[in-house]
């Protein structure tokens, strides 16, 4: 990285549009290690780190660390840079073969809220389940494939808007464990075509508006292409808590409530 300013233009392109992003900085070492105290990387999901943290085996192992592990809180660990050959107690740091010697602490800290809400389809209801969950901490982003439906969408609403014909939602989605997904596009087709490219990817949380009829018809359809009963056990169709929701921000309720009793799952 050339220049502190081109760091953080990076670093806020990246926090601007919710991508899942964790930054790494050296606090302080020790020795003839590499790494100095205000390091930083950048890390994505995927594709290019961003930074320095001095380059050797603990800069290759945080990055595929980071990536596999996808901490979604912060982590002060410190690391002992030395080959020779004794293991120290887990409470002295991590221990490397590395011949720098020396000894290195840092904070692995996410940049992104884990509770990325990803709604497909920006009509009534699409607009009415963003603004609800935005006002309850939510990171929101609206996907359609229709311009005019995510034009003047005010950023009060949904400031992230994606326009997709529904055959690339993985440019769109970024599936792992945390991938809260609501789908609610203007047709059955669509909600059907997008439905299958969310099955067999990793999720938080997977629902479709829609009857029960129009759910039994859809999971028929879905085993008929040998999708299994595994495979379409964690979908949430007909979406939403039946609480007897008719309007928008009934529906919105109806369904943010379901992904908020999902989530409270990691509390008990």
């Amino acid at each position: 990285m050339s220049t502190t300013k081109d760091y953080y233009a990076i670093l806020y392109d990246f926090i601007s549009k919710n991508q899942t992003l964790w930054q790494v900085t050296i606090i302080s070492s020790e020795g003839s290690t590499p790494a100095k105290p205000g390091m930083k990387m950048l890390i994505p999901l995927t594709g290019k780190v961003f930074g320095n943290l001095g380059g050797g085996e603990l800069e290759h192992l945080l990055i595929s660390r980071v990536r596999e592990e996808q901490p979604s809180s912060p982590i002060l660990e410190t690391y002992l840079l030395n080959d020779d050959g004794e293991k120290p107690e887990r409470t002295e740091g991590i221990q490397l073969s590395m011949v720098c010697g020396g000894k290195v602490s840092l904070f692995i800290e996410p940049l992104f809220s884990s509770n990325i809400l990803y709604i497909i389809g920006a009509g009534h209801c699409g607009k009415a389940l963003a603004h609800l969950a935005g006002l309850c901490d939510f990171q929101t982003r609206l996907i359609d494939n229709r311009p005019e439906a995510l034009q003047n969408i005010p950023p009060e609403i949904c400031s992230d808007l994606h326009l997709s014909d529904y055959t690339d939602l993985e440019k769109h989605i970024q599936f792992n464990q945390n991938a809260l997904i609501v789908i609610m596009t203007q047709g059955h087709i669509y909600d059907e075509q997008v439905l299958e490219q969310c099955l067999g990817k990793p999720f938080r949380y997977l629902g479709m508006i829609g009857s029960k009829r129009k759910a039994a018809k859809t999971f028929q359809m879905l085993k008929d292409k040998d999708y299994s009963d595994k495979d379409l056990q964690n979908i949430h169709c007909p979406v939403g808590l039946a609480i007897g929701s008719k309007k928008p921000y009934e529906i919105a309720i109806s369904i943010l409530a379901e992904i908020i009793l999902e989530l409270s799952k990691d509390k008990v």
